[in-house]
């Protein structure tokens, strides 16, 4: 809506601005294009008998002459309407935490900005492909050099080498992963009989049909390895071949890493494990992987995630109290051949990010490293006891859960 003005106007004089309006000397003006410019036109003279009002204000206009500056009738602002913010409220705390929406952008924002922000630590990859063997992924070194930036300034490998393998390939694997790792202490510890003997490779690639597992090993000297089955049939999945699973592959490299030169070095490195809550050393994987190969694009990241949230069972609170914070480690004995431990762990490795970013992560275990337990380590890094925020987490977990 046009207001009009009050000031001295000249018929064929230049204004600014088409449909304008200026009131001067009993006249009306309006500001229409003559030819190629804007003009005041001849006005229209105000009948005395019926005041013009300001179209925005109860003010009449006198019949009597041109009213002062003074006078002029002061438009009534309408009110702005109230923007809905284009994110939900960034939550500082554990307690800040209202909505679901909150964690899942929050996490995926705060590790976007972490990945755009950074460099690659990780510039180099190696690739052995077995005589009978192809490879899922040609190009392993895409999604390695997006998850070194979401973890970048924490130690990491200059060099990986990834070794595609097949099952008719086990034996000439085994033999190239052992002489990769070049660690006699290390590699007796990771073929001791507790950790699963001395068939590395098999127990990746146990069959023909089942050949399309992974595992990662890091020596003390910082060399770092990932072992993939290959099966001509994984060629049509997408997570395998198109970054996803070399880039939780590489976040336990990343992972395995923090042991290094640490108090619980040898026993870290054969076995992440032992001192770290599984749900934290896979759901952390699978954090790393989504938020990685998904930076660019929030709704992509949405999408992804739904393969592991929806595949956490819908429980009740105490249940997942029970899970993420049970009297010791060997408690998700029973979980190792299902996928709790990948599911859960993401939706709390999730939350965390969103409220202290991706660095939260790698920090829990450089602390397990350094001798910590999950109290001291989580309390040190969030600043909050472990065993209070258990019941948040759950709570948040089991509602989400019990929506879908």
């Amino acid at each position: 809506m046009t207001v009009p003005t009050w000031s001295a106007v000249k018929a064929g004089a230049s204004c600014n601005k088409i449909g304008a309006i200026k009131v001067s000397s009993g006249k009306k003006y309006t500001c229409v294009k003559q030819g190629k410019k804007l003009a005041w036109d001849k006005g229209q003279v105000i009948k005395k008998s019926a005041p013009q009002q300001s179209p925005t204000s109860t003010t009449s206009l006198s019949p009597s002459p041109a009213p002062s500056p003074s006078l002029t009738p002061t438009p009534t602002p309408s009110s702005s309407p109230t923007l809905k913010p284009s994110h939900p409220e960034e939550p500082k705390t554990f307690l800040d935490i209202k909505n679901y929406e909150q964690i899942t952008y929050w996490a995926w924002k705060k590790s976007a900005d972490k990945i755009s922000n950074s460099s690659s630590f990780t510039n180099e990859v190696e690739i052995q492909i077995g005589p009978n063997s192809g490879i899922l992924n040609k190009d392993p070194l895409a999604a390695t050099k997006i998850a070194s930036r979401l973890f970048a300034g924490f130690a990491q490998p200059t060099k990986l080498t990834f070794i595609s393998y097949s099952f008719a390939d086990v034996n000439w694997a085994q033999s190239l992963v052992e002489k990769l790792i070049d660690d006699q202490k290390l590699l007796e510890q990771i073929q001791s009989p507790n950790q699963g003997g001395k068939d590395n490779a098999l127990t990746t690639c146990p069959s023909i049909d089942r050949c399309h597992s992974s595992q990662p090993f890091t020596n003390r000297a910082g060399k770092s390895i990932v072992i993939a089955g290959f099966t001509e049939s994984r060629l049509t999945n997408e997570s395998e071949t198109k970054g996803q699973l070399q880039a939780h592959e590489f976040t336990h490299v990343v992972q395995q890493h923090q042991f290094i030169g640490s108090k619980r070095e040898l026993e870290g490195l054969s076995s992440l494990k032992k001192h770290s809550p599984w749900w934290l050393v896979e759901g952390g994987a699978e954090f790393g992987a989504f938020a990685s190969m998904n930076y660019l694009s929030y709704e992509k990241y949405l999408s992804a995630r739904t393969q592991d949230v929806y595949g956490v069972p819908k429980q009740t609170i105490n249940w997942f109290e029970q899970f993420i914070n049970p009297p010791d480690n060997q408690y998700w004995l029973k979980f190792n051949s299902t996928g709790e431990i990948y599911n859960v762990g993401f939706m709390v490795t999730e939350i965390f990010t969103a409220v202290k970013g991706p660095d939260s992560q790698m920090q829990l275990f450089k602390l397990f490293a350094d001798g910590k337990d999950m109290d001291a380590a989580f309390e040190s890094v969030f600043g909050v006891p472990w065993k209070t925020t258990v019941p948040i987490i759950a709570k948040l977990i089991s509602e989400e859960r019990a929506r879908g």
